[in-house]
């Protein structure tokens, strides 16, 4: 491989149509058993533990030496937390060094029995970012018990770096109360303008594939209003649809090969798939119609391919005829063999048919071949005919890439 080649509005999913994302309703809760899981009030105890309770109890969930011991303690002092002694549980808490996960659980409970009061309190903590993941952890505990409060309480909140954060939570809560409530409320995000749209709608997913697995989550995807937004949650599935059965999850991918959003469904199957078996996910990639889908695919599975074993890849490579599937499958396989063996990386980066794409290929063969061995690397990068600006970005460091 070393050679150089020869050559309700909130319990509806709804429909994409010419006006709002939230004009028509399709699709019900009970259309695909996506019924409504409510956190209810975290107080379910019959008889709360007294204020001269609490602290040996939180003494006992802190530093009690067995693990489940602790474990069953915390969540026994969360059941038994009222919107009275929440402020008494949070010192004591305090005082004997709770830390991250317990403050997350603590926070989430807190606002699932009162929700302005547990944001009241993060609200006092001074570091900002502690502060920040309070206030998440306590509109997700919000949401999961009161979704419509929360929901008017998110709406008042302000523009911010903060408020990107808190929609973080509320999006979570909301899932943990009922999908439905949470994709409809992300889909009038989108409906908005709201850039983080997609990425709220691919955690949605993520809290469905847990709760419900990959045969409820790909319907639910597949009822989505067409887009990018339905593309980044087909993507989210394909993902664990690959992990559980991959040939089933190319089959699925593959209807929605010719659309606009389907592009990076196709190349996370061809991506996940060549992880575990690059060959075959290769094939299956060929038979596909040509497309952004198709390259995109074919760029992520040679560089899988490459990295388990290069000499087949390579063999493949030199097989296929010139074409942009070519071109985007040589991009592939440069980026994973340039740290290993720069020289083949370029020599087979200068074969790609496609300018813009052969210069950023020798791009990054050249910053791999800096890092291995600077001197020839410099060497090569003054005949290398590559223009100014990009024997640049071959010298950049990472930290001015970053920059």
């Amino acid at each position: 491989w070393t050679q150089a080649p020869s050559a309700s509005p909130l319990e509806t999913v709804v429909r994409q149509s010419p006006g709002s994302l939230l004009e028509q309703p399709i699709l019900t809760t009970e259309a695909t058993g996506l019924e409504s899981q409510p956190a209810g009030n975290a107080n379910t105890r019959e008889s709360p533990l007294t204020d001269q309770e609490i602290p040996a109890a939180a003494k006992e969930a802190i530093k009690d030496p067995n693990p489940l011991k602790r474990s069953l303690a915390f969540a026994k002092l969360l059941e038994s937390m009222t919107p009275e002694n929440a402020a008494l549980i949070e010192e004591q808490l305090r005082e004997l060094g709770a830390e991250g996960d317990q403050w997350r659980l603590f926070r989430y409970a807190w606002g699932a029995i009162d929700g302005e009061g547990a944001l009241a309190s993060a609200a006092n903590i001074e570091n900002e970012r502690s502060r920040s993941r309070a206030k998440s952890a306590a509109v997700s505990g919000w949401a999961s018990a009161n979704p419509t409060e929360a929901i008017a309480w998110m709406n008042a909140v302000e523009a911010g770096e903060d408020k990107d954060r808190l929609q973080e939570g509320l999006v979570s809560g909301l899932a943990d109360n009922n999908i439905t409530t949470a994709t409809n409320y992300v889909l009038k995000l989108a409906d908005e303008g709201n850039r983080r749209a997609a990425d709220l709608l691919a955690d949605v997913a993520s809290e469905q594939l847990r709760n419900r697995g990959v045969d409820v989550s790909a319907r639910w995807s597949e009822q989505l209003p067409d887009g990018p937004l339905k593309g980044a949650a087909m993507d989210r599935v394909a993902n664990a649809y690959v992990d559980k059965d991959p040939a089933a999850a190319a089959a699925w991918a593959e209807r929605y090969a010719e659309t606009d959003y389907g592009a990076r469904i196709i190349e996370e199957v061809g991506d996940e798939w060549a992880e575990r078996q690059p060959a075959e996910a290769v094939s299956w990639l060929d038979t596909l119609p040509d497309g952004k889908g198709k390259q995109e695919g074919m760029e992520s599975a040679l560089g899988e391919w490459a990295r388990r074993d290069p000499t087949a890849a390579s063999d493949y490579l030199t097989k296929m005829p010139d074409s942009s599937n070519k071109d985007a499958a040589i991009s592939g396989f440069v980026s994973r063999v340039a740290w290993e063996d720069p020289n083949a990386a370029i020599a087979w980066a200068e074969t790609i048919g496609q300018e813009s794409q052969r210069t950023e290929a020798l791009i990054d063969a050249g910053r791999a071949f800096v890092r291995r061995d600077r001197d020839a690397a410099m060497a090569w990068l003054e005949s290398s005919g590559l223009p100014a600006q990009a024997q640049e970005k071959v010298l950049e460091s990472r930290r001015d890439r970053r920059g």
